[in-house]
């Protein structure tokens, strides 16, 4: 009995069921979003999505819950101390929309092959991961380049519109069923307290979606009992033939990878160090690199979805988190390895669950713009408007009623908004060197088609016109910059 006190002393603290709960939520929310686009939705064979995605997700997850349960451990050993909290940690959210609708769906929709769009997107995984570990070894030289107020706003734009605006829209396909939850869950987040004394907000609101669900009849036994016939066991399989097949297809989706790549070591550096801010010291660099090994893990087991340690951490060990809860997660994740997020997703259905991301997306934006310099916000919505502008394309089926000025914006839109908030952020600073040899970048990823064209191509007509009018850009910031010097 001693040993199990001294266990829950240790790992178990007042806050763990909460963040467990608040963390379950949000991991689901996206292993949900999976399913249903991939499954229910674009028609996915069970063998891709269930067969390799899952039990990819799975053990790329169960790796990094265990990775930061431990390091909860090794730090509060050494540290002689009880109170560490463990590192919240699961599938990047704004990776997961942006690889779905920006490649997976695509590619499938065009080829109408799922198995070579898997591929592609493990591929890209792969390489995301390898991004996440070189952001160990360069990040600090990075951070000194792109301004902390441009890297913000491009993440709180991401979240915006692939959280929160694509959530909103999924929400109010089904009104009935998810509104309700939708209004609740911004009612409960100003509560202190929970709504109904001993049941977590977040069980209340999705409980509520799921009465609502098969009180009208969206869910109901006999698509239970189809579901049930999926459950089995799904071990995970080696996918590193897939991923060199893969790999020699992803040159159009270079634009997407890197900068989201980029903003998400970045953003788990930042974790690492608000982590750090309230008490508990983790390795910046080692954490970084973790993520970075998890996400190859991922690909080369079948997930096609980056892994990256969460904000929260601070807000966690308020309430009196420990590390428990990522032992928790963990177990949890075996359930991908026999087919029952599917199975719950006919129990709570994605429209209900949804509605979590829709307030991760609008927290992290009013996070980044809450503390950033009032005269900055111009730099999240200068970030905003590429991505919306993907947003709106991929969201349109008949590219024929699309003005050709979206698609233009569209095309590389994570690179150039990031580059975009860059640019602005060292004019705001009246850095107008910094500000020139940024429009020059832009103007040679314009150039080779990283930015404003479909795809990679050398010396387009479009690259060329976009390519002067940033060079002009660039020759105007260098010369005000030496005419503000003298």
């Amino acid at each position: 009995m001693g040993a199990i006190r001294e266990i829950k002393q240790k790992y178990f603290g007042e806050g763990d069921l909460e963040a467990f709960f608040g963390l379950f939520g949000d991991v689901f929310s996206k292993i949900a979003a999976i399913i249903g686009v991939l499954y229910f939705a674009e028609g996915f064979p069970a063998d891709i999505v269930m067969g390799k995605i899952l039990p990819g997700i799975g053990v790329g997850s169960i790796a990094g819950s265990l990775i930061y349960f431990w390091e909860a451990y090794d730090l509060g050993k050494k540290e002689g101390r009880t109170d560490v909290t463990a590192l919240p940690f699961g599938v990047s959210s704004t990776q997961v929309f942006a690889w779905i609708y920006l490649m997976i769906v695509p590619i499938y929709r065009q080829t109408g092959n799922a198995l070579h769009a898997w591929q592609v997107a493990v591929a890209a995984c792969f390489l995301g991961g390898l991004v996440e570990i070189a952001g160990g070894f360069v990040s600090k030289l990075l951070m000194k380049w792109i301004p902390n107020t441009a890297l913000m706003g491009n993440m709180a734009a991401g979240a915006l519109v692939w959280l929160s605006l694509n959530g909103f829209v999924t929400v109010f396909e089904t009104p009935l069923v998810s509104v309700i939850p939708l209004f609740l869950i911004f009612l409960a987040q100003k509560m202190k307290k929970p709504l109904i004394k001993g049941i977590p907000n977040t069980v209340l609101i999705v409980g509520t979606g799921v009465a609502l669900a098969w009180l009208t009849g969206q869910c109901n036994i006999a698509a239970l009992q189809k579901s049930a016939q999926t459950f089995g066991v799904y071990p995970p399989q080696l996918s590193i033939l897939d991923v060199t097949k893969g790999i020699s297809q992803i040159g159009p989706y270079l634009s997407i990878i890197i900068p989201l790549q980029i903003a998400n070591f970045l953003s788990t550096m930042q974790a690492s160090e608000s982590a750090a801010m309230a008490g508990d010291n983790y390795p910046v660099k080692r954490t970084m690199i973790l993520d970075g090994v998890t996400t190859v893990l991922s690909s080369l087991t079948g997930s096609p979805f980056p892994t990256t340690v969460y904000y929260g951490h601070p807000g966690w060990k308020k309430v009196g988190t420990r590390s428990g809860y990522s032992l928790m997660m963990a177990v949890v994740y075996l359930s991908c390895f026999f087919g029952l997020p599917l199975l719950i997703l006919d129990i709570i259905p994605y429209e209900v669950i949804i509605v979590l991301l829709v307030l991760v997306g609008l927290n992290v934006t009013s996070d980044v713009v809450d503390n950033m310099e009032k005269e900055y916000s111009g730099v999240v919505f200068i970030s905003l408007f590429p991505i919306l502008a993907q947003y709106i394309v991929s969201a349109v089926s008949d590219t024929s009623v699309i003005s050709h000025a979206f698609e233009v914006l569209s095309y590389g839109a994570f690179a150039s908004s990031l580059l975009y908030s860059v640019w602005l952020a060292y004019i705001y600073k009246k850095d107008f060197k910094k500000a020139g040899y940024t429009a020059i970048v832009l103007a040679g990823l314009s150039l080779i088609g990283f930015i404003h064209t479909e795809t990679l191509c050398w010396l387009s007509k479009t690259g060329k016109e976009f390519g002067i009018i940033y060079l002009m850009i660039g020759a105007i910031c260098l010369l005000v910059g030496k005419m503000d010097r003298e």
